[in-house]
Formats: structure tokens, sequence, C-alpha cells
């Protein structure tokens, strides 16, 4: 019988069967370290390819306004996305032009925002003061007759005049409640946004009550006067404004990445979202002025102005103590706002400071820093070459 010595016994108890304690913990460590040093490299390039699908979105959005100008004597769009302001949403504003043209901006989201839905989805859902409504028709046009007899009704229309359910005697079709009909009229059509359209683009220029102290108008009873109200503006953007403007049709802002609102959707709106999601800000910019004492900027009126450095309603708060109020803009790619420009391009704007806005202000030699100021330095982050930040493009520069 073959013997075996008590050294190869010996060597064959030292021979490793696997990973000890302290190698297993190196090779942890040293995994650990790896995924620490990839994982920023990976979110920066999942951040990346958002900033630029929304980049894309933007541009293919700006895009379809100017061949909606082509197609209706120039005119970039017939509105805002905004129920109270401008009118039944499937008929009137930047977004329904949109849908018409067969570009869905419900499907165009950007996917850095947090809000998978427009505030004025919210306001279609839950708004019920319609009557008292008086700077655009919240019903909209009457519909169209089917042959069947009944109404194609918008869905504005449908909630002002048929309970928000439809009438199985007249309307084309009926609804379990309001928030089926908001979510398949606007949600499943594309009639929806988390980009904001700017004061440029939807409302264009002021109109003013007289020359001399040049105070806003108010051509339209019952509607309040204000630098965003329709009653006191010049309508859409127009080609023509622009081409005619010393202002660069590069510099002239039509959409943009807005803030969430100070509000939440009330009801769930299937995939697009939950009850208690963010809500996207619907517009950006229009002229705004600052609190002589305090530096908070406001859109003068009749009860503000009187905080202005100016203290009423000249010349010179226009020209002098005026800029776009770009605060609802977000840098949101990482310090970056991406904004659709008239000629179709695609602008960055950084924060550079940090403070979550961009600064235009500083532009102004009367602007100074106040107690109530919402940016962190005087640094002059948006340069009037970039985007056009006056009260005007018609009167640009004081003419």
């Amino acid at each position: 019988m073959r013997s075996v010595s008590m050294c190869s016994i010996d060597q064959k108890r030292r021979v490793p069967s696997g990973f000890t304690l302290v190698e297993l913990l190196v090779v942890m460590s040293v995994v650990g370290i790896l995924v620490g040093l990839l994982l920023p490299a990976i979110n920066l390039a999942r951040e990346s390819a958002r900033a630029t699908q929304c980049q894309n979105n933007l541009r293919q959005m700006a895009l379809g306004l100017h061949g909606f100008a082509v197609s209706n004597g120039g005119r970039f769009c017939t509105g805002n996305f905004d129920w109270k302001e401008d009118g039944a949403v499937t008929e009137q504003g930047w977004v329904a032009d949109l849908v018409r043209s067969g570009i869905l901006p419900g499907e165009l989201l950007c996917p850095s925002s947090q809000a998978g839905v427009s505030v004025t989805v919210e306001q279609v859902l839950t708004a019920t003061d319609w009557a008292n409504w008086r700077c655009a028709d919240p019903r909209g046009g009457k519909g169209e007759r089917l042959p069947t007899g009944k109404w194609l009704v918008n869905p504005c229309r449908i909630i002002t005049d048929f309970g928000a359910v439809g009438d199985p005697a007249v309307t084309h079709r009926t609804y379990v409640d309001r928030r089926e009909l908001v979510q398949v009229e606007l949600i499943e059509k594309g009639f929806n946004t988390n980009y904001g359209a700017s004061w440029f683009l939807a409302r264009s220029d002021l109109k003013f009550a007289d020359r001399t102290r040049m105070s806003l108008a108010s051509d339209i009873s019952g509607c309040p006067p204000g630098v965003w109200s329709r009653a006191s503006t010049a309508g859409p953007l127009r080609q023509r404004l622009v081409d005619n403007s010393r202002a660069s049709t590069s510099s002239v802002p039509l959409l943009g990445d807005t803030y969430e609102a100070n509000a939440t959707l009330s009801l769930p709106l299937g995939d697009a979202a939950a009850a208690g999601s963010p809500l996207a800000i619907h517009r950006f910019g229009g002229p705004a002025t600052w609190n002589a004492s305090t530096g908070e900027i406001f859109f003068p009126d009749a009860s503000s102005v009187a905080s202005s450095p100016s203290g009423g309603f000249t010349p010179v708060l226009w020209y002098e103590e005026t800029a776009q109020n770009l605060l609802a803009l977000s840098p949101r790619h990482r310090g970056v706002c991406n904004v659709a420009m008239a000629d179709g391009s695609v602008r960055q704007f950084h924060d550079r400071n940090g403070d979550g806005y961009l600064n235009n202000f500083s532009n102004l030699p009367k602007y100074r820093l106040g107690s109530r100021s919402p940016f962190s330095s005087d640094e002059a982050e948006v340069a009037p070459t970039d985007m056009t930040t006056f009260f005007s493009l018609s009167r640009y520069r004081g003419e």
C-alpha cells in the first residue's frame, strides 16, 4: 500500500479553497472606488443626452412655428397656451397651432423637467370661474356639425356648456367625468407642454394709452391692463416686426425651459402625471422693473409702478428701467437653460453664479441689488445681443 507522508498532507491543507476575508474586502473596496468614479460620468452622459433631446424638441417646435407663420400671414402663432387669458386651448395658442400642423408638443417634453404637465392643463381640469373671464372667449367655437346630426365640440366648450361630460343628444361623445375629458381630449392628443412661451412670441409689443406718459392701454372691455394682458399688447409675434427690428432674429426668444409652478396636479392623468405632480410654468418674459428700495423685480401696473425708480409711467421707466423678466426660465441642464430663438436656432444660457436665475437686469446702468433681489451677484448673465430683453422690438434702443 502506498504511503502518504505527513508533509504532503500538510501541503494539501495549505492550498487555499477561495478568497480570504481580507482579499474579498480589498476587491469590494476596488469595485466601490470604480463605481464611485464611473457614476458621475454616467450621470453626466445621461444629462447631456437629456439636454440634447431638449434642444431638439425646442428646435422642432420653433421650426413648426416658422411653418405656421408662412401659412398665416407672417404670424408665428395665435397666442399663448392659456385658457383664461387666450381662449379655448385646442383652438387658440401656440400649442394648438402646432397640433394642427402635425407637431404634438405633448410628445416633445423636456426630459429634465420634474413637471410633465403644464399649469394650463390644471386650469382646464379645475377652473370654474370662466363666467368672469373678460380677456378671451373661454368657450371657443361652436363646433362642427357631423353627418349624424351631433356636434364635434372642443373640450373647453364641453366644460362650460355641457357640464364637462357632454350631452349624448348633442355632443360627439360623452365622458365619465372632467378628468377623463382632459386626458382624452388634451393629453392623448398632444395639447400639453412643459416649456414656456416668451412674451415676444405671445404678446410681441405693448400698446399705450397715451404717448406722453406711456401708461398701458386697455382696449378690451372688462380686461384689466397689464404687460401680459391682451388688452395692453399687440398680439402674437409677426415676422414683419422681427424683420424691422434692429434686434437680431437669433436674439428674439420664442420658447424655453421654465421652472415648476407653486402648484401641483389635482387629479391623475394616466401615464402623463400622477396627482400631486409638479406643473410647468407656461410663459416667461414681459417688461418688468424693480422696486427702488428692495430690488424686487415686478411687472408695473397702476398700483405697483409707484415703487419703481421713476415712480410712475414715463418714457424713462420703459426705456431705462425695464428688462424682460426671465425669472421663470430654468437653467436645469447643469446650470444651462435652453431657449429657442426666432431664427429657428436654440441657444444655451448659463447661470454662472449658481443662484438659479439668469441675470439680465444688471445690463441696466441704474439697477442695483437689494434685500429682495433674486440674484446673488450683479454679474450680467444674458447679453442683449444674445437674447433681446428690452421692452419692445419696435422701439428698440429708444427708437
